[in-house]
C-alpha cells in the first residue's frame, strides 16, 4: 500500500534522526511526507529536508504561537517558489492556546491567505476554537476555489459543515482512535471521500494503541486502517483514496 502523510513536524533538533525515521515510514508503506514550517527558524530547514528525502515536500508558514514574532516576507516570497515547497502553511489561528494576541493572529492569517494567492499555493490551517474569525478571514481573503485544507480539526460537526460548505479539504489523524473523540468520528461521517487526507501531525497526537508515545509518519497506515474500517472500506482503498486525494490537492502529477 502507498500512504501519505499530508501533515508532519521535523525541527532542526531532529536533524540528526530524520532520515531514519523516514525511512522506517517508508518501510511501514508511507511513501510521501508534506513537512510543516512554522517558523523562521525552521522553515529553511524543512525546504531542505524536502531537497535531500525521498518522497518529502514542504509547507512553508507561520503557526499563529508565532504571530508576534518577526517573519522575513521576502525569503518565504522565495522558498514558496521553490520546487519541493507545495503549500503554505501551516497558518492560521489558535484561541485555546493564546500564545500571540489574537489580533496578530488574525492579521498574519490574512496576510499569508493572501500571499498564497499570489504563489498560486494551496493552504494549510490550523484552526482552534476560532472557527467563526478563521472562515471570516478565509471568505475575505481567498478566493472562492483556491484550494485549502483544514487540519486536525476537533470542533463540531456544525463548524466541520460550516468549513466543508466552503470547499475544504479535511486530514485526520490520530485523535480519531481516542476513546473519548466521539465527535472526531462524526465530523468523519460528513467528510466526502474526495475531500479526506490523512496526517500524523507528527510528533503529536499519536493512535491508539501508542498514544502518548512519540508520533511518526509510520504510523499513518494504523489511523487509515482505522477510518477505512469506519468508512467500510478496505485499508488498499482508503490508502489509494487519500493519496490521490493529497496528490490532487498539491498539485503532484505523480500516479499512485
Amino acid at each position: 500500500m502507498h500512504w501519505f502523510d499530508s501533515h508532519c513536524h521535523f525541527d532542526i533538533d531532529k536533524k540528526e534522526t530524520v532520515s531514519a525515521t523516514l525511512a522506517s515510514s517508508r518501510e511501514a508503506g508511507v511513501l510521501e511526507f508534506l513537512v510543516q514550517g512554522t517558523n523562521m527558524e525552521n522553515c529553511p530547514f524543512v525546504v531542505e529536508l524536502a531537497e535531500r528525502e525521498t518522497g518529502a515536500y514542504a509547507a512553508v508558514g507561520m503557526h499563529p504561537h508565532d504571530a508576534e514574532k518577526p517573519y522575513d516576507l521576502g525569503l518565504l516570497r522565495e522558498l514558496w517558489q521553490h520546487e519541493k515547497v507545495l503549500a503554505v502553511g501551516e497558518i492560521g489561528l489558535d484561541y485555546f492556546y493564546d500564545f500571540a494576541p489574537r489580533e496578530s493572529q488574525r492579521a498574519m492569517f490574512a496576510v499569508f491567505l493572501q500571499e498564497a494567492v499570489t504563489a498560486k499555493l494551496p493552504v494549510i490551517i490550523h484552526c482552534r476554537e476560532a472557527v467563526q474569525d478563521g472562515l471570516q478571514i478565509v471568505k475575505d481573503n481567498l478566493p472562492k476555489g483556491h484550494p485549502f485544507e483544514v487540519h486536525s480539526f476537533s470542533g463540531t460537526e456544525d463548524e466541520a459543515a460550516q468549513w466543508l460548505e466552503m470547499g475544504a479539504m479535511m486530514s485526520i489523524n490520530g485523535m480519531v482512535t481516542f476513546k473519548k473523540a466521539e465527535n472526531i468520528r462524526r465530523i468523519l461521517e460528513l467528510i466526502p471521500n474526495e475531500r479526506l487526507l490523512l496526517e500524523t501531525d507528527t510528533p503529536y497526537l499519536a493512535p491508539v494503541p501508542l498514544r502518548g508515545q512519540e508520533n511518526t509518519p509510520a504510523n499513518i497506515p494504523i489511523i487509515g486502517k482505522y477510518v477505512a474500517e469506519l468508512r467500510g472500506i478496505a485499508p488498499e482503498e482508503m490508502a489509494r483514496l487519500t493519496t490521490e486525494n493529497t496528490h490532487r490537492f498539491l498539485n503532484i502529477q505523480d500516479e499512485v
